[in-house]
């Protein structure tokens, strides 16, 4: 037997968790879904869709309650009694399905994203998420509703190829904008140099309790971080990276001799001494 011990999911945590770590989150979801609507056992329904029912392992979405998993699709006679209507407040249902050999063809695997939307996605993955991946996430939500578009459609093979391209947008960097220097930007970059211990503080969606830390694709989207935010002085980036590749930029407050270490890079602010 391997045991593995993960962190309780809950809201407070979920919105605490920068927007690259609940990309993670969706695209485990992706994933799981997948999993279950191809499994050996055939189509597998989550009975019991909670958040309480998955855990974190070092920032991996795990399933760790499967004893309200259902094995067979429902019953049914004809296409009528295969309507989805979780949630649907009218009482209409959200998605019509054929019944195929006496089975709803498709009932747990559609009922499943219908959860998994609910409970997870449309909570956190558009949240402070960077404008530019906007089209790529009403993509997304508009799967997981089952409600409008050619998206509502999707089975959970197409929702987890469109997860799978909104990481390899975000990592490739293409939803930044600009293509200017740091130096257009007003910042000098200061090769081996770090600012260690000092300066640090606080700041919006920082994925450390105790300094300002964000990824980066590179250090022009550093820059411009830093450009906006105006107790930001100076930025260095070190070696250590997130799951996606990206940096991990430490903001400062302020400035002074740095001390000299190899492979890191600090961007300072003109003008700042």
């Amino acid at each position: 037997m391997v045991t593995e011990l993960g962190d309780p999911l809950d809201t407070v945590r979920l919105l605490q968790l920068s927007w690259e770590d609940r990309l993670r989150l969706a695209f485990g979801i992706a994933q799981i879904l997948h999993h279950l609507a191809h499994s050996p056992l055939g189509s597998l329904s989550m009975n019991d869709f909670r958040r309480q029912q998955f855990v974190l392992v070092g920032g991996t979405l795990k399933l760790s309650d499967v004893d309200d998993l259902g094995v067979t699709e429902p019953e049914c006679e004809t296409d009528n009694e295969c309507g989805i209507t979780s949630g649907n407040v009218s009482g209409m249902p959200v998605v019509r399905l054929p019944c195929v050999q006496s089975r709803c063809l498709g009932h747990n695997e559609r009922l499943n994203i219908w959860h998994a939307g609910q409970h997870f996605i449309r909570l956190f993955l558009p949240l402070s998420a960077p404008a530019s991946l906007e089209p790529h996430i009403q993509e997304l939500l508009a799967a997981y509703s089952n409600s409008g578009g050619e998206a509502a459609g999707w089975d959970t093979a197409q929702i987890l190829s469109a997860t799978q391209r909104l990481v390899n947008h975000f990592v490739s960097g293409s939803y930044i904008s600009t293509s200017t220097g740091i130096g257009s930007l007003g910042f000098q970059k200061i090769d081996d140099s770090d600012l260690p211990g000092m300066f640090d503080y606080r700041c919006h969606h920082s994925i450390s309790a105790v300094g300002c830390v964000i990824s980066v694709f590179n250090e022009v989207e550093a820059a411009e971080l830093c450009a906006k935010d105006p107790h930001c002085k100076a930025v260095v980036l070190g070696q250590d990276h997130t799951w996606t590749g990206r940096t991990l930029a430490v903001f400062k407050n302020g400035y002074s001799s740095p001390a000299m270490k190899k492979g890191f890079s600090l961007l300072l602010k003109k003008g700042v001494s």
